[in-house]
């Protein structure tokens, strides 16, 4: 994993680490360089994942210009998650899961209610509010990209939801490639309906790594 691109003498970016509560999203800075860590702490938990480019909200993470970029719709180690103006925002450099998902879009409040979860928000609700409490207020939420999620593409092109896969601890490692503003949320489980168990505890971080 490359250093952070910054000489000694230089002012490095402020590091983070968040505990994000089952069904809430936090949104946090992350710099050019750092090392962005998703952890999940308890295990078969999604997270969503958004980013905004600092100083231009209009050009965001896209989990659709990732695919064509790509030429897939999985998730994949070094694989580079691209913005809609088609450049590089992140590289995927360390995943201990391997389940992840392009293609859902976030959950709201709607549908959770729908689903019997009633004055309940979403990961869409949830997102813009921890922009809006960082003072961020982008002219549109994209979809996200899904981490720990694990749909199926069927030869039909049916999605289905399967089984969650991670365990307690595991994570996923990103190099940030362009100044972003990013938001993660801990997500309900079970995107098919159903809703089984209540979301939990997820942990992220941004770090610098400079020369020994």
């Amino acid at each position: 994993m490359p250093l952070l691109m910054k000489a000694q003498t230089e002012h490095l970016p402020s590091e983070t680490t968040l505990e994000i509560p089952g069904g809430e999203a936090r949104a946090f800075h992350a710099h050019q360089g750092q090392l962005l860590s998703i952890v999940d702490l308890a295990g078969q938990q999604p997270a969503t994942l958004f980013a905004f480019v600092t100083n231009n909200l209009k050009e965001f993470l896209s989990p659709h210009h990732t695919r064509v970029f790509s030429n897939s719709f999985l998730l994949n180690l070094g694989m580079r998650l691209v913005t809609n103006h088609r450049r590089p925002i992140m590289v995927l450099g360390k995943d201990t899961v391997g389940t992840h998902d392009l293609l859902w879009p976030a959950l709201d409040a709607r549908y959770l209610s729908s689903q019997g979860l009633p004055d309940t928000n979403g990961c869409v609700e949830n997102a813009k509010n921890a922009l809006a409490r960082l003072g961020v207020v982008p002219p549109r939420l994209p979809d996200p990209v899904n981490l720990f999620l694990n749909v199926e593409l069927g030869n039909n092109g049916k999605l289905t939801p399967k089984a969650l896969q991670s365990r307690a601890g595991d994570h996923v490692l990103f190099r940030v490639l362009i100044d972003c503003v990013c938001v993660v949320s801990s997500a309900h489980k079970d995107p098919g309906g159903g809703l089984k168990a209540p979301p939990t505890m997820l942990q992220v971080s941004t770090s610098n790594l400079v020369p020994n």
